[in-house]
């Protein structure tokens, strides 16, 4: 076993309980501040976010963060699922890490852009800023909820068919991926007409990658020899990446 995969098998179940906890404070933060800001009136939800701007800033900060990590398990779960369709996992890691682009700038664009507008509308609120503020609201749910959402629904359900046919795998984790995909497939097709809902929508989607990280984290990959070019082979040499329970 070399040095690289040791080091895989010593952080992987840090680095995938800790983005269940990184998912898991995003989901409260959201449901504590973020939640509403897609109800009420133009000028009730430009109220709210500049009385809670610190809050609301750190809420969709700790979405970024949630990001960062969901992207580092999928870069380790291309090691680690069957190599034989390492090119396939390898296109599913670049729809994801597209949607994670998408994601974080919209995240950055809600806590940076969206508080100054909602600032300079209280203080002038005409209505080409409350039409230039609709445009924008409506702009980034199409960016992040429609494109986004896509994004990481194919890619998971991508990987999500790698893991029926990674041999030792648990099933269990793989059915529970294919319905968390499947779900953010779902709200991506419908917040076009869903709009205030877009928030609910993130964050039951957060929520339920909480368990799957988890488990995900009480599993340790190893593997038998494998040539540098991660080819994997049957017979002498394996060509299967395998999972224990460890608790």
């Amino acid at each position: 076993m070399d040095s690289g995969h040791l080091r895989i098998r010593f952080w992987y179940p840090w680095l995938a309980k800790s983005a269940a906890a990184i998912n898991l404070t995003a989901v409260v933060l959201s449901f504590l501040f973020l939640v509403r800001i897609g109800h009420g009136s133009l000028g009730e939800r430009m109220s709210y976010i500049v009385s809670n701007e610190t809050a609301v800033i750190w809420s969709w900060g700790s979405g970024i963060l949630a990001t960062t990590t969901m992207t580092g398990i999928f870069c380790v779960l291309l090691l680690v699922l069957d190599q034989r369709y390492r090119a396939i996992l390898q296109m599913a890691l670049m729809i994801w890490i597209t949607g994670a682009a998408t994601g974080i700038l919209h995240d950055l664009i809600q806590m940076t852009v969206i508080p100054a507008l909602s600032q300079l509308f209280l203080q002038v609120p005409t209505e080409n800023l409350a039409q230039t503020i609709i445009q924008w609201e409506k702009l980034l749910v199409r960016w992040a909820g429609v494109f986004g959402f896509t994004c990481y629904a194919i890619s998971g359900l991508i990987y999500t068919a790698v893991m029926f046919r990674t041999n030792h795998f648990p099933d269990r984790l793989a059915r529970y991926s294919f319905g968390v995909w499947t779900f953010l497939l779902l709200s991506a097709v419908l917040v076009r007409w869903l709009t205030p809902f877009f928030p609910w929508m993130t964050t039951l989607s957060l929520l339920a990658l909480v368990p799957w990280f988890w488990q995900l984290g009480r599993y340790r990959f190893s593997r038998r020899k494998y040539d540098k070019w991660g080819s994997w082979f049957r017979g002498g040499i394996s060509n299967i990446l395998y999972c224990d329970e460890t608790g």
